[in-house]
């Protein structure tokens, strides 16, 4: 898991261009959100709440005043419009979007889970293409520790198939995750970044297998890594979306 990108990935042909280019910090957002830096400014509030809430006590006069608050701030929200539904062409933009550029941020909805700068459930995490695979960087709060100063497979599990995910869209392809396989070969450290590499190692047909790799983010290149995990993701192509 510890080599480079396979060099011949033999497959369907991506119907749509490839704008690959070193773009540095550009950000390939696929539905923009006209609140975005606002709804991530507040999500943002709430995960710090949220970690603070784990891992300290309080007196239940200051519980009392959370409780109500956060109760009377959902119904506000619930009464104020009706739920936002999923666009449904999520997976037929693979084919017509071009892939985001080398370097740059990737991200499908501001909000979406365990990775969405607006989720006020996610974690914190960086994602970009890195040449022809994923680099994401993440960091887990308190709300995510299982033992002590570790975080709980889960959640580590969580992001592994939410950074596959996005390898499926800097390849340009929509796919299902069929199959993951995960080995923990060490503790994932809380409170400090982490990185996660994912990369194609071969297709066949529709079946694109996959690895990745975690690492502790000071650790060097060639480290072992704390997480190895290997998947297979099935390809739903342009025409069967059509039809």
């Amino acid at each position: 898991m510890d080599g480079s990108a396979a060099d011949d990935l033999s497959g369907p042909t991506l119907p749509h261009s490839d704008t690959s280019s070193d773009s540095g910090d550009d950000l390939h957002l696929i539905y923009p959100d006209p609140q975005f830096a606002e709804r991530s400014a507040a999500a943002g509030a709430l995960r710090r709440l949220a970690h603070a809430f784990v891992r300290h006590r309080t007196d239940p006069e200051t519980l009392a005043e959370i409780t109500a608050w956060a109760d009377a701030t959902a119904e506000r929200l619930e009464a104020a419009s009706d739920p936002v539904p999923r666009p449904q062409d999520y997976f037929a933009r693979r084919y017509v979007d071009p892939r985001p550029s080398d370097g740059s941020e990737v991200m499908a909805f501001g909000d979406r889970a365990f990775s969405g700068p607006a989720n006020p459930t996610a974690m914190e995490v960086d994602m970009r293409r890195h040449g022809e695979g994923v680099r994401a960087t993440v960091s887990f709060g308190a709300a995510f520790e299982s033992a002590p100063g570790r975080v709980h497979g889960g959640a580590v599990c969580a992001v592994v198939d939410d950074v596959l995910g996005y390898l499926m869209v800097c390849l340009g392809i929509a796919a299902y995750t069929a199959r993951l396989e995960i080995d923990y070969r060490g503790g994932v450290p809380i409170d400090e970044p982490v990185i996660y590499d994912a990369r194609e190692t071969r297709r066949d047909g529709r079946k694109s297998h996959v690895e990745l790799a975690v690492r502790a983010g000071n650790a060097p290149p060639d480290a072992p890594p704390l997480i190895e995990a290997a998947g297979l993701f099935v390809i739903v192509t342009a025409d069967q979306l059509g039809s």
